[in-house]
């Protein structure tokens, strides 16, 4: 394995995205409820939705800028027998051996990609979010994993 297979970083360009859209989503319903009102439209089966589609869209703006900012600059290391998380916003570093590590589950919260690693003994688990080409990091980590087992 190249060891440029074997790092996998963070999702910067989802959260971009999706920021952007969001922002652009919020400024689009006050636009709209400002024309509204100025036409004499303001009626509250009119302006309700609006107002709806800005409570979500601000909602779950604020959503992804915690997971943003929670999982900034993020990186996981797959080694030959286990693997490192680096999360630099909490200064933390994990690493976790492919013999701790009893159940893999992916699943999307929210449109974000979290990857949850239930370990054995602690019966505590890892959870990764936002990983880019995460359904590869879970296909090598399994992979590696029942290599090791092999051996």
């Amino acid at each position: 394995m190249d060891k440029s297979d074997s790092i996998y970083h963070w999702d910067k360009d989802f959260f971009e995205k999706k920021l952007s859209l969001l922002t652009n989503c919020q400024l689009g319903f006050v636009g709209a409820a400002l024309m509204l009102m100025m036409m004499n439209l303001s009626k509250i089966y009119l302006l309700a939705p609006l107002g709806i589609g800005l409570i979500l869209a601000s909602w779950y703006k604020h959503h992804l800028e915690q997971t943003k900012d929670q999982m900034k600059n993020m990186s996981v290391e797959i080694a030959p027998k286990s693997i490192l998380l680096k999360v630099p916003s909490d200064e933390t570093e994990t690493r976790v051996t492919f013999r701790e590590i009893e159940e893999i589950n992916q699943h999307k919260e929210n449109m974000v990609q979290i990857i949850t690693l239930y370990l054995k003994e602690n019966e505590d688990k890892l959870e990764i979010k936002a990983l880019k080409d995460s359904d590869k990091f879970v296909s090598t980590l399994k992979a590696q994993m029942a290599e090791q087992l092999s051996n």
